[in-house]
């Protein structure tokens, strides 16, 4: 009886939200990091070196990529991180207004020191 009650879950013990996993997700880190020192000219080029710098990550890692399936990982997560893009800046005609609208909210500036501290973890 003991045992099958120690499997059973706690009342008092609350699941993690999904999106936590999301905030600890290597693309996504960088991604945030990207976005938050955005100087680029064109979205592609800010799509280019974010799935370099990812590609790069999973290389120290030790991660192997076959050179077949290396372009269309490339495009795959070409097509993610414009998602993410996308999603990030919903509601904002464009970058210029992101980054004004950034300035002006405090809890902003708190997510962007969160993202730049878990970018530091993860480049060691």
């Amino acid at each position: 009886m003991k045992k099958i009650l120690s499997r059973l879950p706690r009342a008092g013990k609350k699941k993690k939200p999904t999106h936590a996993v999301k905030k600890w997700d290597p693309l996504f880190i960088i991604f945030e990091k990207h976005l938050y020192d955005f100087n680029y000219e064109s979205r592609e080029l800010f799509l280019k070196n974010v799935v370099d710098e990812y590609v790069a990550h999973l290389t120290r890692q030790k991660v192997m990529i076959p050179p077949t399936w290396k372009a269309q990982l490339e495009k795959t997560l070409n097509e993610e991180v414009s998602d993410m893009l996308v999603r990030k800046l919903y509601g904002c005609l464009n970058v210029e207004e992101f980054k004004k609208k950034e300035e002006e909210k405090p809890a902003i500036l708190a997510t962007r020191r969160e993202a730049k501290k878990r970018y530091q973890k993860l480049v060691g």
